[in-house]
């Protein structure tokens, strides 16, 4: 769930970890060794100087050595992060007022419920006009059974921050089986309809909106399984109570 930097900074913190460690770990046995030495009189004649300059140099060398050896490690992990070598996420175009967008993120089938139960109390706690990045209205979450197992839409209208540009789209988040060998995946997109707002104005603040909706993802991963757990057990209690809408399957095309 890292950004491509962000794994290069994870390997280049850990070499910092390890060079400023074997520093000082060095630093102390030498100065150990050079006492022994001295208690003993194996150096008869001669006197050392703990705080020469040259010990400071060789123990920046070897600092400098440890992360230089990380660099092409952290390049290569950061690349090998983003298959398409892109170094940011690419947002395909929009087609006229739509938006569809394949999001880079999976869960697997027993999490999908608990998901949507979690994003969807991230929309409804922007129901308020007073939210400083978007506000939400008309937030419903409902399901649709398919022959690859339940398929889960959150919808919803939103309005995007700086809210004087006046730009209002209409949002559905779908999370779905992938089908196929990898029916326990499930892939999640999202649909905008832009209802208001000009285009130029609409693509930028939905960069924004986009981001958020990643980070809120990457929360979800950071959970521990047991509020996972009970994200899915609310979702199954309010299927019970008939709360969450089953919806009946799109009727094939006859062609």
């Amino acid at each position: 769930g890292l950004a491509p930097t962000h794994i290069a900074f994870l390997f280049m913190a850990e070499s910092v970890v390890y060079a400023i460690i074997g520093a000082v770990v060095g630093y102390l046995l030498g100065q150990s060794v050079a006492w022994a030495l001295v208690k003993w009189n194996l150096l008869v004649g001669l006197t050392l100087n703990y705080s020469s300059t040259s010990t400071v140099v060789a123990t920046m060398i070897v600092m400098a050595v440890v992360l230089g050896s990380t660099i092409y490690p952290a390049v290569k992990a950061s690349r090998m992060a983003v298959p398409d070598i892109e170094r940011k996420w690419k947002l395909p175009e929009p087609e006229g007022d739509e938006w569809f967008f394949d999001l880079p993120f999976t869960v697997l089938e027993e999490e999908a419920l608990g998901l949507n139960i979690f994003m969807r109390d991230y929309f409804e706690a922007h129901a308020d006009e007073s939210a400083s990045d978007f506000y939400t209205d008309q937030v419903t979450f409902t399901r649709r059974k398919l022959e690859e197992g339940e398929e889960y839409v959150i919808s919803m209208m939103a309005w995007l921050a700086p809210y004087d540009l006046g730009v209002s789209q209409r949002v559905e988040l779908i999370t779905t089986p992938s089908g196929g060998e990898e029916k326990d995946i499930y892939r999640i997109f999202l649909r905008i309809h832009r209802e208001s707002g000009e285009v130029a104005s609409w693509k930028r603040v939905n960069r924004r909106f986009l981001n958020l909706l990643r980070k809120q993802f990457l929360i979800w991963r950071t959970l521990g399984v047991e509020v996972r757990a009970e994200f899915h057990e609310r979702g199954r209690r309010e299927i019970a109570e008939g709360a969450i809408p089953t919806l009946q399957p799109a009727p094939a095309d006859d062609d």
